[in-house]
């Protein structure tokens, strides 16, 4: 990044029109050039870009710029990453406590316990009802898959 300051003074006494002023102003422009290099890009998509950016009006930086941030405002992913982090660490923290609902289907939305029940089918009609916003949830069953210790080739595995 390159950094480029400027400073310029103005005399002391400024003539205008015939009438002198006494002033000193000082005057600070601060430019920042950055150089992007975007590697493995094809000529076709390059000259595309371009293109569009000219049809635009726009200079290339622009132009990519604004691409970058309708990329980043279609990204449904963020929110999603977050909400299923929020949901597998709830439900990490309750497993010693959902083993009591053995045979039974757990809900979790939201980061809590919302309810259990007796098939998926009712816990998905229920997420619709007390968690209708939510993006990410967790229904299964409890008891299904019991972890255990094997024996395999000469190690362990667990399950």
């Amino acid at each position: 990044m390159e950094d480029i300051t400027q400073r310029l003074s103005l005399p002391d006494r400024c003539d205008v029109a015939g009438k002198v002023y006494a002033s000193r102003v000082s005057v600070v422009s601060k430019v920042i050039l950055v150089t992007l290099v975007i590697r493995g890009l094809d000529e076709k998509t390059r000259r595309s870009l371009r293109a569009e950016a000219i049809r635009r009006g726009l200079r290339l930086a622009q132009a990519v710029k604004e691409a970058f941030q309708l990329w980043r405002s279609y990204d449904q992913d963020a929110e999603t990453l977050s909400e299923r982090d929020v949901n597998n660490a709830a439900y990490n923290a309750l497993r010693q406590e959902l083993e009591k609902y053995a045979g039974k289907t757990i809900l979790i939305a939201g980061g809590r316990l919302l309810g259990t029940y007796d098939n998926p089918r009712s816990a998905a009609t229920d997420l619709r009802l007390k968690a209708p916003e939510a993006r990410h949830a967790i229904v299964t069953a409890i008891g299904k898959d019991k972890r255990e210790e094997l024996e395999w080739l000469g190690g362990s595995l667990n399950l």
